[in-house]
Order: structure tokens, then sequence, then C-alpha cells
């Protein structure tokens, strides 16, 4: 028997998720799973005993964007707009059906359920069992070690915290502290603020009709937005998001690149400075608690001149600067591992889901 023609209602029943619903949204760092199908997936913790989830594995479906998850843990969920589905027989594998259903493109345009409505009647391709299984197997796999890297990824990110709150307090072998306004800092640092150590500016505006392709980067305030054919700077320089949304973000530019006004950037050094330490500590100081609130976040020269920082001597800013740069480059190496096999799940899941490469 080959590869047959069927609509997700024949390989899927669903189960409406009000059994299972969350009743307290105060979560904890521990217990049962509370889950969302959106990127989120899992909202934090809950140690309600009552209507857990446990018929695992399941697919849970967003019903009004049709985002969903593999779930192989009991669980709780958040919201009634999710529907929890499982296989309807034993001649389905129900992995095989979720993959399945991620290489659909499937229209949201208006706010509404889609599940009964539409969803469940879409029809898809599935080979026998036994092949399902397989390439249920094969998808799984790629998908194993993206968890492992997005894990690491994240264990590199937290151990970096970690080192910029440390290397930002005490410095590297110090053994004797002063207190300060800004708290504990080594004694032979100085308390400064911004300004004192460079002058800001803003970009210039570039529309998007101004974009023309070539060879720079443009940059706003959440880092490269495009391309143009002119630079604005010379050098690689820090730039600040000043508007909207990535207020505050903290960005290091490519030599000869644009900046448009969505963002600050270092126009000159008032005193000597490693760049790279001053990039981790920005970028530790969490500038968007200053934007000014209102229709839209904004945050301006003055206000980030006023922060204060413990400044150490330039001999060890840059030391400290090497640490978190090794740091950073486990997360870059991994980040591209990370890209490498989700573009090798991507073909695997054009190639396999459509029968154009058979695994039996």
């Amino acid at each position: 028997m080959g590869w047959q023609k069927k609509q997700i209602k024949d390989l899927l029943d669903y189960e409406r998720p009000d059994k299972y619903i969350v009743e307290s949204d105060r979560y904890i760092n521990q217990g049962t799973p509370v889950l969302t199908a959106n990127k989120s997936f899992i909202l934090g913790y809950t140690d309600e005993s009552s209507g857990v989830y446990k018929d695992v594995p399941a697919i849970i479906f967003d019903d009004f964007t049709t985002d969903s998850k593999f779930v192989d843990f009991p669980f709780k969920i958040k919201s009634s707009a999710i529907k929890i589905l499982k296989e309807k027989n034993e001649g389905v594998d129900l992995r095989f059906v979720y993959e399945k259903m991620k290489s659909i493109n499937f229209p949201t345009g208006s706010h509404k359920r889609y599940y009964i409505s539409q969803y469940q009647d879409m029809e898809v391709v599935v080979p026998p069992l036994s092949e399902q299984k397989k390439i249920a197997e094969i998808l799984g796999a790629v998908d194993e070690e993206i968890q492992k890297t997005d894990e690491i990824i994240a264990a590199t990110e937290k151990l970096k915290r970690g080192m910029m709150q440390q290397l930002f307090t005490r410095g590297i072998g110090h053994t004797k502290f002063k207190k300060t306004k800004i708290g504990k800092i080594p004694e032979g640092w100085i308390i400064t603020k911004l300004s004192k150590i460079f002058k800001l500016t803003s970009g210039k505006f570039l529309s998007r009709k101004q974009f023309v392709s070539g060879q720079f980067l443009v940059y706003g305030g959440n880092g490269v937005s495009g391309m143009h054919n002119q630079y604005l700077l010379e050098n690689p320089t820090i730039i600040i998001g000043r508007v909207g949304e990535y207020c505050g973000a903290i960005h290091v530019t490519k030599p000869r690149s644009w900046v448009t006004d969505n963002a600050l950037y270092i126009e000159k050094y008032l005193t000597d400075i490693e760049q790279t330490f001053l990039y981790y500590v920005l970028f530790s100081l969490n500038l968007n608690q200053y934007a000014k609130v209102g229709g839209q976040p904004s945050i301006s020269q003055d206000v980030v001149g006023r922060v204060q920082i413990g400044l150490p001597s330039l001999t060890e800013q840059q030391k400290i600067a090497k640490i978190l740069s090794s740091v950073d480059e486990k997360v870059s190496v991994n980040q591209k591992l990370k890209a490498k096999l989700t573009l090798l799940k991507k073909g695997l899941m054009q190639d396999l889901l459509s029968g154009k490469k058979r695994t039996i």
C-alpha cells in the first residue's frame, strides 16, 4: 500500500482543553509546565495537581494562529484557544503528522477559530505507518540536536550574564573594595558618568524608499535593517536604540555603515576606553529602564549621559573584554550550528514529507 490522500480529521482526534486549563497565572519555578502553542511554549510552572494532561505524547494546537507543538511530558494549558490532538488510530504516527502539519503554509488572516471550520478538512499525502515512523525518527533526531544546541546557547548566555555581573562589580583579582553610590567596586576603579566617556549623536534619517541595493549595512534600533549604496560612518561604533520597541538595545556596527535616526551612536570618545568592554557594560546596564514612556518609548543622549559606571584601568578593561568575547564566540559558534541544523531539517522535510526521497 503506497502513499494516500487523507484529511487531517482522518488522522487526528481533538479534545477541548477545558479540564486542563491552569487556574492561577502566578507561576512558580518548578512543577507542572503550563503551555502555549506559540513561540513561548512553556509560560511557567504550576503546583496545581488536578487537571494535568498525562496522555502524552500529544500535539497542542492554537485554534487562532494554527501554531502547534509536540509535547511528550505531562502539562497544563493556559488558554481555551488550544486544542489537544491525538492520533485517531494505530495506523497513524503522531510525530509524523505533527511534522506534516509544520510543513503546511496555512493562511490565518482573520481572527477566528480554524481547526473545526477549515484546518481538519485539509488533505495531506500520507505513507504507510512503517514509513511514517521512519520519517518521524529522522526528523526527530535533527530536532533533538537543535534542542541540545538551544540548551547550550541558553546556558552560555546565562553564564555570560553571571560573568558580567561579577566582572563589572568585582573586576579581576581584586581583594579590596569600596562602597559607592552604585554599589561596591574595586578600590582602584573610578566612578564616572557615561557623558565623560563618549559623545552621542543621532543617526541620519533614511526612508525605505531611499534604500538602494548596495554593499553597506544600514543599522536601526534593532541592528541591521537593510543595505545601502552609501555609508555614513567610516569606523565601527556602538549604537543605542533610540525609540520604540528596541529603545536601549546595544549593537556594534561594521566598518563603513549607515545608522538611521532610530538609533544613537558614539560619535567621539572623550577618554581612553576599550570599545568592546564598553559594549558589554552598556549591554549589562539595560538602558531601556531609563526610557521615557508615553506613546512610544524613547531615550535621549542626556539621559544616557547621566548614567554612572565603575571604570577600571584600560588594561583591565581589555582583559574583561577578552573574557566576555570568548563566551560570545561560543554562543556564535552554536548559533551557526543551529542555523545549519535548521536548514538541514527544512530540506529533509521537503524531501521526506513529499515522498521525493523514500526511507524504505
